[in-house]
């Protein structure tokens, strides 16, 4: 019988355990063109078959291949399909034949630029009066009505898909390449009216006219999968879950008063569940929570339970609050 010491035996099992897990989590981007033998549905989700608009490849065109399920055999191929939205879909490989250059692997920059690769996302909720202290110059900031939404809610800075080894790097990853000067001066959105109005209640820039709303879809936005209304829809129903577990009116009640940080938290954590502590990022200027920051976990569609995608979420880096801040009230 051969004996093994247990130091031994530890080693390969981690070993066979760290390659088990590579071979399950694998995807390369990769180079190359897919030929389609048949008309195949294309997905925006291959695990979930989902295919909102019903996308289909034709047999007999060619599509760029950017990604593959698995380095060997693979058997599902993400290529691009101009005509649909999101263009990124995959496709059976029993759909056609694919000529791709070698995979390649690691944080380089054109993976960070390809839509449906987040391993997690970020829930960026201004207070807008404290906002407004260190923009004062933002079109929004001249609305100072103390009945409005913005007064007593926190309101939407953005949903972030975020993919670890791109860093703040992840991003612009639809037509638009790169930052605009202006936000205005990203291509307008097309989106239907209801989910304009509703977005309009909770991202204030949307009725002022400053087209935030343009650049969190043109930077973010972009690099998910869902189409541009069920994306802003998916944002407005965070933001009010947010607002609704109690925390407007945490900050209601506190209004031009100084509050322990560790209150804030501590409610935070009531109603949204103990995982939140370590998955909240606050952010303060001049003395007043400007910003809150969650870290969600990649089970995202609209009606997911906001407690439930935080937990498993990344932690989150340092708050800059010290131990008090102010609760701004709006128009000062």
């Amino acid at each position: 019988m051969i004996s093994l010491k247990k130091s031994t035996i530890f080693q390969v099992c981690m070993i066979v355990l760290a390659i088990s897990f590579a071979q399950s989590t694998w995807a390369a981007r990769t180079i190359g063109t897919f030929s389609a033998q048949q008309q195949c549905p294309a997905y925006v989700s291959k695990n979930n078959l989902t295919n909102p608009d019903n996308t289909q490849i034709l047999a007999g065109n060619n599509y760029e291949t950017i990604e593959v399920n698995k380095p060997d055999h693979p058997t599902w191929y993400r290529v691009v399909v101009p005509t649909a939205n999101p263009k990124e879909r995959w496709v059976s490989a029993d759909c056609g034949q694919a000529q791709v250059a070698e995979p390649a692997t690691g944080g380089d920059q054109q993976s960070c630029n390809i839509a449906g690769q987040a391993d997690s996302y970020v829930l960026a909720l201004s207070w807008q009066p404290a906002f407004c202290e260190t923009k004062p110059d933002k079109p929004e900031c001249a609305i100072t009505n103390p009945q409005v939404y913005q007064a007593k809610h926190f309101v939407l800075h953005g949903l972030w898909p975020n993919k670890q080894e791109c860093g703040i790097q992840y991003g612009f990853c639809g037509d638009v390449k790169g930052q605009k000067q202006k936000f205005c001066d990203y291509p307008e959105l097309q989106l239907d009216p209801t989910s304009k109005a509703a977005l309009a209640e909770v991202m204030p820039s949307v009725t002022a006219g400053s087209c935030l709303e343009r650049h969190e879809w043109y930077k973010h936005g972009t690099c998910q999968t869902n189409p541009i209304n069920d994306y802003f829809d998916l944002t407005v129903d965070l933001t009010r879950q947010f607002n609704d577990s109690g925390l407007a009116y945490f900050m209601n009640r506190r209004i031009g008063q100084e509050v322990r940080t560790e209150d804030f938290i501590d409610r935070v954590a009531a109603v949204l569940g103990s995982s939140a502590r370590e998955r909240i990022k606050l952010d303060c200027k001049q003395g007043m929570l400007v910003e809150v920051q969650l870290s969600l976990n990649t089970d995202l569609s609209r009606g997911a339970d906001l407690e439930k995608l935080i937990m498993n979420a990344p932690v989150q880096g340092k708050s800059s609050c010290g131990e008090t801040f102010r609760v701004d009230r709006i128009g000062q």
